[in-house]
């Protein structure tokens, strides 16, 4: 009866931890958009939010983030394998004819940095869009 008693507190405890276990690893997200001359760099951690601009529009703001801010962010990659976003593949080439951004979005976890491949800004591949829309929705709040 203890054996159970102990096994079912180890399960218990085991799989509260591994539900934190995305949020706990996610150190940083970066958002990157740019084009020839310009580039725009969104760079997102648990406490903040900053944003660079450079080219003719050059500036460099930040917005500090909630605990549930970065929560809500962080829960936009459970469904994410985030050591194969490199694979992802962009649903259209605008960007090839200059006619969208260029996007890279990068996730740091466990001191590893994984990135996706390129894709237009405005249209990421589906398992990241609701990611990439929270950041930008973010961003509208840096003054």
């Amino acid at each position: 009866m203890k054996t159970t008693f102990f096994a079912f507190l180890l399960f218990l405890f085991t799989s509260k931890t591994c539900s934190n276990q995305v949020q706990d690893s996610v150190q940083s997200i970066t958002y990157e958009t740019f084009t020839r001359g310009s580039a725009t760099r969104y760079e997102i951690t648990s406490g903040l939010m900053q944003v660079t601009s450079t080219g003719v529009n050059k500036s460099e703001k930040s917005i500090k983030l909630s605990e549930q801010q970065w929560a809500a962010l962080i829960s936009n990659l459970k469904e994410v394998k985030v050591s194969e976003i490199n694979q992802l593949k962009a649903p259209s080439e605008g960007r090839a004819s200059d006619a969208a951004l260029h996007a890279i979005l990068s996730i740091r976890k466990n001191d590893t940095i994984y990135k996706t491949n390129s894709f237009d800004h405005g249209n990421a591949p589906k398992p990241i869009k609701p990611l990439v829309q929270a950041i930008l929705r973010l961003a509208e709040n840096v003054e």
